[in-house]
């Protein structure tokens, strides 16, 4: 049986016509493209653009491409999932319509495909030479939706229901790859990016929310992000070590160090609707990397601290307690006020005087 028998390609699209005509240019126009004769499915998410008729007109000529549209807008990762549960063929790529093709090193995909390799990854922009074998890095690779080139004799109902299930997570289709990790099967990396991401086009709108009214979305859906998302496919992880490894990965791959991945934890969840998605971050993280978190948010949201009326004031907004410290000069006494306290030094006498709720007590120095 050939590549093209089977290897099947779904292309999933909404309102990007020319997104779309850009891709297959590089898929079908383009006189190097070693899949031009491909089965490909258009899984059109229910466009209210230009999409289908350049489809139809692209049918007229190449019998090879075949289009479906969605009766309502599903979302990207309810397209996603779809795709999965569409695909008939022994591999099934996913592609998306906005990225950049090399097919220079099409070779080395056919043979991952004739040697029964279960997954391949087709990108590397989030590999390093280094990593290349570690699953913790390709499981961040395989997070872009083309890397993807799957045999579809890994889903069963199991992993199908958790991709359906996990559709809010924005990656439902790396639940067939983790299930595969935990039964440590070997993920072919190629030498040579075969897909890049992103055409770049100016105002392009990437949001997983687009097309459908926002607001009116469950809250766990509209205010999901990729790190939250990403924990949550890395709770199916078997092997504590790798989750924990996975996790810190991303998050030095996303927002460049922890403090900053903190930082954005800060802006995003810190409303009390949102801290069930702390939770789900947090719950993947290692001991100390759980310690760093709590403590930052602590730090950042519990203690507040500025300078009123000449007092230094220092609040423990959980408890909403505000504590004033100034610091004067009275006769011959230096004095701390702190609140219901205050400490008097003495200029030249060697004592110091303690008021606690105006009762006064000598201390000597």
């Amino acid at each position: 049986m050939s590549i093209k028998d089977k290897l099947q390609i779904i292309l999933i699209t909404y309102n990007r016509f020319h997104h779309v005509k850009k891709t297959f240019e590089q898929f079908i126009l383009a006189d190097n493209s070693p899949i031009k004769n491909f089965d490909i499915l258009v899984l059109d998410n229910n466009s209210t653009d230009n999409t289908k008729n350049y489809i139809t007109q692209i049918m007229t000529y190449h019998s090879n491409v075949k289009y479906s549209k969605n009766k309502y807008n599903l979302g990207i990762s309810g397209n996603i999932a779809k795709a999965m549960e569409t695909a008939d063929k022994e591999y099934l790529w996913i592609i998306c319509d906005d990225d950049i093709y090399d097919w220079s090193n099409w070779d080395e995909i056919e043979k991952a495909i004739e040697n029964n390799t279960e997954i391949i990854c087709a990108a590397r922009y989030a590999i390093p030479e280094t990593n290349i074998n570690q699953p913790e890095y390709q499981l961040l690779q395989l997070t872009f939706v083309p890397a993807i080139i799957i045999k579809t004799s890994v889903f069963n109902d199991t992993n199908m229901r958790n991709s359906f299930d996990n559709i809010f997570t924005l990656f439902p289709h790396l639940f067939p790859v983790v299930s595969c990790i935990n039964k440590n099967t070997t993920i072919y990396v190629v030498t040579k990016a075969i897909v890049n991401n992103g055409m770049n086009f100016k105002n392009t709108d990437c949001s997983y929310i687009r097309g459908v009214q926002s607001n009116d979305l469950c809250q766990r859906t509209r205010t999901m992000t990729w790190i939250t998302g990403y924990a949550n496919v890395c709770s199916m992880i078997q092997n504590e070590k790798l989750k924990h490894k996975s996790m810190l990965c991303a998050i030095n791959f996303i927002h460049g160090n922890f403090a900053k991945f903190c930082k954005n934890m800060h802006a995003l969840y810190f409303e009390k609707k949102n801290w069930f998605q702390i939770i789900d971050v947090s719950s993947q993280l290692d001991l100390i990397s759980k310690i760093r978190l709590f403590f930052s948010l602590f730090r950042r949201h519990f203690v507040g601290a500025c300078t009123e009326n000449d007092h230094f004031v220092i609040r423990l907004l959980l408890f909403k307690i505000k504590f004033k410290i100034k610091k004067y000069i009275e006769d011959d006494y230096i004095v701390i006020d702190f609140n219901f306290m205050k400490f008097k030094k003495h200029v030249e006498k060697k004592y110091i005087l303690l008021s606690i709720f105006n009762r006064e007590f000598k201390i000597r120095k």
